[in-house]
């Protein structure tokens, strides 16, 4: 019993909530049904309010029924009028030509446009099959926001003439005459009412604010009119039009052979005019659909939606019904008196029925200025609130390029809608938000620029070397790239590879954060292969490693001719790779390829030799122990116990994680494993041979021995230890550097 009643309560409030959802979006359903067949003249009002209430009805009725969102209602909307007039105007402008009468003319009317909006329906459910309607999640926020605030604005405005008891004629009027016509009884009226319904939401949440101000300000109207009755408060809705001909396919009959073949002159017409409706009105309503979501936070399955849509035009167009798409007034409407779920959308449409049968002497007693009051409240609460965050990060920030085209495309795609319609407003945002997207993907697309000073190879080199390293590695440029590689950022690397510096003979690609790679990108890359080459300069991609997506995806397009020994795992063996190549091109005396990894190096020009005596490097040598690896031979593993270190006088040796990744490589007259000797502490990484290596081992036995017998050499053998050392920490020290600047 204590569970039921406030079940029962829910009920009664979304029934509440649905009845005045409808009586208050009533002047938007007559405004809208007129607009749609104004081409028919004198004859729009009694055919258009049909039109529009079986819509709101019927249509409105089954997509309340079947649609599953926060507040599936459904009705006519400004884009789809508007689409549909231009419709009746080419039916309406034919049927002229040959001297149509004036019955027949309303059935091709009527009949067009209802085979339009079967046909859309159709439409709609085929885009439900293939699941489109998930297309409008890729609508950018800015879009969705300017789409929004512009509703809201085109919402507000349309309430203007009726908040000053103008007519659309008199509005229309240029200069100030309409003004000094208006009615300021009826906007303090309208507006008092706007009022009500906030204080009331404000100070009794749980109150139908909608109901009860409407209600005040109806009670203020006739009020005022039975005892001021010089106070002009505006107009009522008055009597709603009769129509004399049903609307729809039912209106045909044995004898519309006639309307049928003029009709088969608008085929064309009625195919693109359905497959706008079902374009526009599905993008309409997953946007409402999704800015209601945004607002209270629920969320949609938009092929849940799109099939219900499509059903609903597929069942009210045969009656005569206006295309219908999600109204978010009218869900705001609905959601602002209570409602709630598909509850509220059908007693909406039952009350809507109830309006056109026997309420329509109460609807016509509703004064026009309370009502658009109470349209007025939804208008400011479709008002998008990440709007408003975007401002408050633009004063936090005002010189972030992201915020400023955030701000700029929203406004942009706001007043787009209010002067040419939402579906205009929407593909322009779409537009403006590509460009956006792919000025920002190119200017951000190149991560970092640096030399191979900043980003030198993991390989240790001589100290005698170093000099020329330094020089050397100026001429390496280095270029990190991040993101998609495609036809909006490609340019950037053409354009970075034409500002190298004149001495540069190396350009390093960093591919490793590439997510994606297209054709364009495989075209430009070799087109700037082409032009580099010409200049002397080589181009070396890295990140493109046996099995790495980004090898696959170039060799889809370049084919695996392409797959050179230019390419690389990653950035250190690209450089290692131009380093060991500018170091060749420099021949030192006394020794013609100073970084060639096969040339075997004197014991005496290794660092540990390094400042003795011929005799003390003799007596050195005698303590050393020769070792030959093959390449690929272990030559210590991590956790082994430090038995000395070691002088590479040939090959290349790498210390290596137990994944195989190289931390550091060796070249020749280096030692390696010496911190492991100097601390005690066993191996912290593998040891492997590049190649094949001649290794000289020098124990901590050997060491300690000389150490007694004759410790000045043992002290210069320490020295150069540290040397060796700190030149590493050195170059290292140069790296962090350059990267930092």
């Amino acid at each position: 019993m204590h569970l039921a009643r406030p079940r029962l309560l829910a009920w009664i409030q979304q029934l509440l909530g649905g009845a005045i959802g409808a009586v208050v979006s009533v002047a938007i359903v007559l405004t809208l049904g007129i607009v749609a067949l104004s081409p028919l003249g004198a004859q729009a009002a009694e055919i258009g309010v049909a039109a529009s209430f079986i819509c709101v009805v019927v249509s409105a009725g089954m997509y309340g029924l079947f649609g599953r969102s926060l507040m599936p209602a459904g009705g006519p909307s400004s884009a789809t009028a508007l689409i549909t007039a231009a419709l009746v105007a080419r039916v309406v402008a034919s049927a002229h030509e040959h001297a149509a009468g004036a019955h027949s003319l309303l059935l091709e009317v009527v009949v067009a446009v209802s085979a339009a909006v079967c046909l859309m329906g159709l439409l709609q459910l085929l885009m439900a099959a293939f699941d489109l309607g998930r297309l409008a999640r890729g609508v950018p926020q800015p879009v969705l926001a300017g789409f929004m605030n512009g509703i809201a604005l085109l919402i507000i405005q349309s309430q203007l003439p009726a908040l000053l008891a103008l007519t659309q004629a008199e509005w229309h009027s240029p200069g100030w005459p309409p003004l000094q016509a208006a009615s300021f009884g009826a906007l303090a009226l309208g507006l008092g009412t706007a009022g009500t319904v906030w204080l009331l939401a404000w100070r009794a949440p749980r109150a139908p604010a909608a109901l009860l101000a409407m209600l005040a300000g109806v009670a203020v109207f006739h009020g005022t009119g039975a005892f001021w009755p010089a106070m002009p408060l505006g107009h009522t809705l008055g009597n709603l039009p009769a129509a004399t001909t049903l609307p729809g396919l039912l209106s045909l009959h044995v004898d519309s052979a006639p309307v049928l073949a003029a009709l088969l002159q608008h085929k064309s017409a009625i195919v693109l005019t359905a497959v706008l409706l079902a374009i526009i009105g599905t993008l309409e309503s997953m946007l409402n659909l999704r800015g209601t979501d945004q607002q209270h936070g629920s969320r949609h399955d938009e092929r849940r939606e799109l099939w219900a849509m499509g059903l609903a035009n597929l069942v009210g167009g045969p009656l005569g019904a206006l295309p219908m798409v999600q109204v978010r007034a009218k869900a705001s409407a609905l959601l602002q008196a209570g409602g709630r779920g598909r509850v509220s959308a059908v007693a909406s449409a039952a009350m809507s029925a109830l309006m056109i049968t026997v309420g329509a002497g109460w609807i016509a007693a509703l004064p026009m200025a309370v009502l658009a009051g109470v349209m007025l409240t939804i208008g400011v609460s479709l008002v998008d609130r990440w709007s408003g965050q975007l401002l408050r990060r633009l004063r936090q920030a005002p010189q972030q390029r992201s915020v400023r085209n955030s701000l700029l495309i929203m406004v942009f795609v706001c007043a787009i809608t209010v002067w040419r319609g939402p579906a205009l407003g929407v593909a322009v945002g779409l537009v403006l938000s590509t460009v956006a997207f792919v000025h920002g993907m190119n200017r951000s697309f190149v991560r970092a620029r640096m030399d191979a000073m900043a980003a030198p190879s993991r390989r240790v080199y001589p100290s005698a070397l170093e000099p020329t390293l330094q020089a050397a590695r100026r001429r390496i440029c280095v270029l990190e790239l991040e993101g998609a590689f495609f036809f909006g950022s490609a340019e950037r690397v053409a354009d970075e590879a034409e500002q190298l510096d004149p001495g540069c003979r190396f350009l390093v690609l960093d591919l490793r954060r590439v997510s994606a790679i297209d054709d364009s990108a495989a075209l430009v890359l070799s087109q700037v292969q082409t032009r580099l080459a010409r200049q002397q300069v080589a181009l070396l991609l890295a990140g493109v490693g046996p099995g790495s997506a980004q090898r696959a995806q170039l060799r889809a397009f370049v084919g695996e001719a392409a797959a050179t020994a230019l390419w690389f795992p990653d950035t250190d063996h690209a450089v290692e790779f131009a380093e060991l190549q500018l170091l060749a091109e420099q021949p030192a005396a006394g020794n013609p390829h100073p970084g060639a990894l096969d040339n075997t190096i004197p014991l005496s020009q290794s660092s540990l030799m390094h400042g003795l005596a011929d005799a003390q490097q003799t007596q050195v040598a005698a303590l050393l122990q020769t070792r030959r690896l093959a390449c690929g031979e272990r030559l210590f593993s991590a956790g082994d116990a430090a038995d000395g270190l070691y002088l590479l006088t040939q090959g290349s040796v790498s210390i290596v994680s137990a994944s195989g990744q190289r931390y550091v490589s060796f070249s020749p007259a280096t030692m390696l494993g010496e911190l492991a000797m100097l601390d005690g502490q066993g191996r912290s990484a593998g040891a492997v041979a590049d190649s094949d290596c001649v290794v000289h081992l020098l124990t901590r036995e050997a060491l300690s021995t000389l150490a007694a017998t004759d410790p000045a050499l043992c002290a210069v053998l320490y020295r150069n230890i540290a040397l060796h050392l700190a030149g590493r920490l050195r170059v290292a020290s140069a790296a962090w550097s350059g990267a930092a600047t």
